[in-house]
């Protein structure tokens, strides 16, 4: 009986895998030929990449040239607007102009989202050369470079040919309602049994209580590209090579951009790569002040917006990024008084690595 059972349980399995693939080729051969026929080349390869949250992707090569096709999940897509998004897309070809490493969007009749026949919304890029790095392992001149873009970027974002908005996509919530946030989360915990996870809440809630607001709160606002962490980033040896998936930008602060990429890349087990986070500051600081205090602020105001995202009754059956983010701000709340110690030291180190605005 357990063995049929298992074999029903399989058979179930091997059923909902071949509909995926006969799905996925399905949706392929209809973008396939919607892509010819608006950019006139041939696809004469393409492989799949498994890589991303729902929306598919492809690496096709033509008689034009190697490309990435994107199709954005439908499911995924009502969580967005369409303009936004839209206006996230010029803005990275924009970019792309200006010198920034980033993918060069195909465009048709102006547009760059482009809806097929059958109401599939994709995008076409130039494919970008390039490596993913595992979190925490980028080096120094990696790091340096990536400041630099990240800071053109953030200047670029911020020039005034996006206007301003009147508020911010993230709004810093007073302490008491996070406090009650953790309470409930324990609370939840506690109901269904999970009495293995409370220690996480706690120790959020301990850093809470701890956190001094007025220290975040008065980061200046600006458009942001509110996705850079490392599977978002390609790198060749020496050097940053692309910043990728632009399709979350927004106005909010970019002070976040900063500190999220530089935990993605520099903490590495229970440790920051001090060397390497000083030539991100190093090199963003080309174009926008920055200095390892305000970085130590910025990550403050990270780990207070995201915690609650990562940190809850569902975090141990999450996917593999979550469970980094999740144990990004576990190590946050742990080290949030330290900070400053941890990324400088004492204080004639600290104004022997503080980088200055330059430009």
């Amino acid at each position: 009986m357990v063995k049929m059972a298992g074999a029903e349980v399989n058979h179930k399995k091997v059923v909902s895998i071949l509909k995926t693939e006969l799905i996925e080729q399905s949706l392929w051969e209809h973008l396939k030929s919607e892509a010819e026929g608006l950019f006139g080349f041939t696809i004469s390869k393409v492989t799949p990449i498994k890589r991303g949250w729902l929306n598919e992707k492809w690496k096709i090569e033509t008689d034009e040239g190697t490309f990435l096709l994107k199709q954005y999940n439908r499911e995924r897509l009502k969580k967005y607007d369409l303009n936004t998004i839209r206006k996230a897309l010029h803005t990275q070809n924009r970019a792309f102009s200006h010198g920034i490493p980033c993918p060069e969007l195909l465009q048709h009749n102006g547009n760059l989202l482009h809806e097929s026949s059958l109401g599939e919304y994709f995008t076409v890029m130039r494919f970008m050369k390039g490596s993913l790095i595992t979190a925490g392992s980028a080096h120094s001149n990696q790091m340096e470079s990536l400041g630099q873009s990240v800071g053109k970027l953030h200047k670029l974002l911020n020039d005034g040919n996006l206007p301003p908005k009147s508020e911010t996509m993230f709004k810093i919530p007073p302490i008491e309602e996070r406090l009650d946030y953790w309470d409930s989360v324990l609370l939840e915990s506690e109901e269904k049994g999970l009495y293995h996870l409370q220690p996480f809440m706690k120790l959020q809630k301990e850093a809470t209580l701890k956190l001094n607001l007025s220290e975040i709160i008065n980061f200046p606002s600006g458009w942001s590209h509110r996705d850079l962490w490392v599977d978002n980033l390609l790198f060749f040896e020496c050097e940053l090579a692309a910043i990728l998936d632009f399709d979350r930008m927004n106005y909010d602060f970019p002070a976040i951009d900063v500190a999220r990429v530089v935990i993605s890349t520099c903490l590495q087990e229970e440790s920051l790569n001090l060397e390497a986070v000083q030539a991100f500051v190093k090199g963003y600081s080309n174009t926008n002040e920055l200095s390892l205090k305000i970085l130590c602020s910025s990550m403050k105001l990270l780990w207070y917006l995201e915690s609650t995202w990562w940190i809850s009754v569902t975090m141990e059956h999450q996917g593999d990024p979550p469970k980094r983010f999740a144990k990004e701000m576990i190590w946050l709340a742990e080290n949030l008084e330290e900070l400053e110690l941890i990324l400088f030291g004492n204080k004639e180190q600290q104004e022997n690595l503080r980088f200055t605005e330059t430009s």
